[in-house]
């Protein structure tokens, strides 16, 4: 079963997802979720829930958080009570809730959990985890390899935002801004502005953010990750707007739909049908450019470039500036009420909505700081926007009617897609019909009317021996549903927690350093029933806000030097100017911090070792 996995900021987000034709939703309660901006009350979740199974979807409650001591039994009580209203399973990164004692539901390995290598997985496998929320920096063919050595659900990003870190080791934000990520408080330091300096103090880059990449758009790859043994395609973004979710759902909803249309053995894991009334397009909403990362095991450009947010699409440069009027270089397609983007001072974005246009001359609201050169871009399309909020979005459950008369009285069957059934039986006994036909056709035509429910008639068989008026037909039609929608809750299928297997052993890992992330005592037995001797306390235990010099705050696919067209091993592939690699250490510097950058070419991965931090609390 293929499993398009979609992000709920809030209740409503996620019924949006759904209704899109998400066959899950993934969402945070009230704590440890590692968006902490992203909670959602208890009360929430079990309406999300509620949702999700009437589509016979799933809802996945994250708490990827790592836990404090004197957290543990706020997890627990946190953990059982997502269970209690309904979570289908938990994504947790942190092994104290293997020691919990918690209900048999399924555990979610999250990515947090480093899902890197076939041994890793196959570990998570053995010990309880039923699915393994893969690394982003993966390979198709590594991906393979984990999927042919670990029997467990294998689920991977295929949309959104990426952390320039690997997941769960980036320790950057806890240094400069007190703010963890591996505690749903990135402050996001990655992209800000950085200047890159060389040894001797010299600025080869000034102020732009060197660390920020693109996002990952792999929907043109769905079927090569199917063959590789991947089954749920996770949509990142629990802090983005509705649009977002819609316009991303609805995208990646119609390439699975396509896919399974040429593949139907491989089963869609929920049930209805979604349609949406726009053309879906990634490039309209936030994105900070797409790239399929290192899905090919190709280097390849990553970065964002000039700038660390959203500019959207590229209409052209500004051939010539005066007062509010712009001039564009070529046809660009921009409506009054669009938003006009373009690179500002030190990385930032700048903006302006668009007034009018005449031709290739635009007048802008605000033309501070738009010059003569810039690239501009469509930062918001006025008229889609508007098409995308207004369009229905529509999913319906087929089910199959059939209204007979056992002793004169009108009774109403339904028998829905998945096989669940209702029926609804009047009181009163009816006489016969005097137009068989008309009767039919009217009856036909009233348990149709489905209205805002969740189903769709694909087939209605009537006896016309009897005539039951519509106001009757109309009352047993609804009877009828809402008897239906609760079978379909009461028998929507819960799965367990996978058995472990007897002592499994960490693979090669007596010595765990603090990337494994072990904050608690629960973390701790856990790991040293499964055979670590030495275990250093996680980075926010071990180092504090301020961190300890030299140590590795972050590793990343990220190759400055490659960036820059600078790499001595990829130059001659880089499309970049090719300048001279300077020798010597490479650091990065923004106001009093300065980070110095490992390089290893074998593994062909940048390391940053901390070496002065001026905490902040931005």
């Amino acid at each position: 079963m293929l499993e398009l996995v979609a992000p709920a900021k809030n209740v409503e987000q996620g019924i949006l997802a759904l209704r899109c034709g998400a066959d899950a939703v993934y969402a945070g309660g009230p704590r440890f979720g590692a968006r902490k901006g992203a909670a959602n009350e208890i009360r929430d979740l079990g309406r999300l829930a509620r949702e999700a199974h009437l589509w016979r979807a799933r809802l996945y409650v994250t708490l990827n958080t790592v836990l404090f001591e004197g957290e543990l039994d706020d997890a627990r009580r946190a953990a059982l009570a997502a269970i209690e209203v309904g979570a289908d399973a938990l994504i947790v990164q942190d092994m104290a809730f293997l020691g919990m004692g918690l209900p048999d539901i399924p555990l979610h390995a999250s990515t947090q959990a480093v899902c890197d290598t076939p041994e890793k997985v196959s570990f998570l496998a053995s010990v309880g985890f039923s699915r393994a929320i893969l690394a982003r920096e993966l390979t198709l063919a590594q991906t393979a390899e984990i999927a042919s050595a670990a029997d467990i659900e294998l689920e991977a990003f295929v949309f959104g935002a990426l952390c320039v870190s690997e997941s769960g080791r980036c320790y950057l934000s806890h240094c400069l801004c007190g703010r963890s990520g591996n505690r749903g408080e990135c402050a996001q330091p990655c992209r800000r502005d950085w200047s890159l300096e060389d040894g001797d103090g010299r600025t080869l880059v000034r102020d732009r953010p060197l660390l920020s990449i693109k996002d990952l758009d792999l929907s043109d790859e769905l079927e090569p990750l199917v063959d590789a043994g991947v089954r749920g395609f996770k949509i990142e973004g629990r802090l983005k707007d509705a649009d977002y979710v819609k316009n991303a759902v609805c995208h990646l909803r119609r390439r699975l739909d396509a896919l399974l249309e040429k593949r139907p053995e491989l089963g869609r894991a929920s049930s209805g049908r979604a349609t949406c009334a726009f053309d879906p397009d990634p490039s309209k909403t936030f994105h900070r450019g797409h790239t399929t990362y290192m899905l090919d095991g190709r280097r390849r450009p990553i970065s964002t470039g000039a700038a660390s947010g959203h500019l959207g699409e590229p209409v052209g440069r500004m051939a010539d500036v005066s007062g509010d009027a712009v001039l564009l270089d070529r046809d660009h397609g921009l409506t009054p009420g669009d938003g006009l983007a373009f690179p500002g001072q030190g990385g930032r974005i700048s903006g302006t909505l668009v007034n009018a246009v005449k031709g290739r001359l635009v007048s802008v609201q605000t033309p501070a700081g738009i010059k003569k050169g810039h690239e501009a871009f469509r930062s918001f399309d006025h008229a889609w926007h508007k098409k995308l909020r207004g369009a229905a979005v529509e999913r319906r459950i087929g089910v199959n009617a059939r209204l007979d008369f056992p002793d004169g009285r009108a009774r109403l069957a339904l028998r829905d897609e998945d096989g669940c059934c209702a029926e609804a039986v009047s009181d009163d006994v009816y006489g016969p019909a005097e137009k068989a036909d008309v009767f039919a056709a009217a009856a036909m035509d009233a348990l149709s009317r489905l209205g805002d429910t969740p189903f769709r008639l694909d087939g209605c068989d009537v006896d016309p021996a009897r005539f039951v008026p519509v106001g009757h037909l109309n009352r047993l039609r609804r009877q009828a549903v809402e008897l239906l929608i609760e079978r379909r809750l009461e028998s929507h299928p819960r799965q367990t927690r996978r058995k472990p297997q007897p002592a499994p052993v960490l693979p090669g890992h007596s010595r765990l350093g603090y990337e494994w992330n072990v904050s608690n005592s629960l973390a701790r037995a856990f790991y040293t029933r499964h055979g670590a001797e030495h275990i250093e306390p996680a980075f926010e235990l071990g180092f504090g806000r301020d961190g300890a010099a030299n140590a590795v705050v972050m590793t990343t696919k990220l190759c400055i030097k490659y960036e820059l067209g600078r790499c001595p091993k990829h130059s001659a592939d880089a499309p970049h100017n090719k300048t001279p690699c300077p020798r010597g250490d490479l650091y990065l510097r923004n106001g009093e911090t300065i980070l110095r950058c490992e390089f290893d070419c074998e593994k062909c991965c940048m390391r940053l070792h901390q070496m002065n931090v001026k905490a902040t609390s931005k």
